[in-house]
């Protein structure tokens, strides 16, 4: 809600209708009046319409380099977020690729045992095992235990 509040900038009063509060609005005054004495200290060759100018010209640098420092930001912003969104893909496809691993694993840990059953007693390596297994199938003499 917009409040009426007057304020006193280089030595007039202003009437200022606005969302912020008195206190802001006194404090931004008193700010203002403050850079004013400290840019004409020792000039009194420049008038208050030259001081605010130059004090416009400082304030309108500082918005332009914040709106870059800010658009910068929101850059480096975005390059992060690229880097996190790429990050997580590639840990998703990780997972995959471990529990497809895993899954694997234990498809293999179940062919050994299976294997096992087939083969004697005493142990055997597996090159023995897969031609033994290949020997047995070509002459049809595979057997299970």
């Amino acid at each position: 809600m917009k409040k009426e509040i007057t304020v006193r900038i280089f030595g007039r009063d202003y009437r200022l209708l606005t969302d912020e509060t008195e206190e802001y609005s006194r404090d931004l005054a008193g700010a203002l009046n403050q850079r004013f004495e400290e840019i004409t200290k020792g000039k009194s060759t420049l008038s208050a319409q030259d001081g605010a100018a130059l004090i416009a010209l400082e304030a309108f640098d500082d918005l332009i380099k914040t709106r870059s420092n800010l658009e910068n930001i929101r850059s480096q912003i975005k390059v992060y977020f690229d880097d996190a969104t790429n990050a997580k893909t590639r840990a998703e496809a990780a997972e995959k690729e471990n529990a497809e691993l895993k899954a694997k694993v234990e498809q293999l840990k179940r062919e050994i045992k299976l294997r096992k059953s087939f083969a004697p007693e005493e142990p055997v390596s597996a090159k023995d095992m897969i031609s033994r297994d290949i020997s047995n199938a070509l002459d049809g003499s595979y057997r299970k235990k």
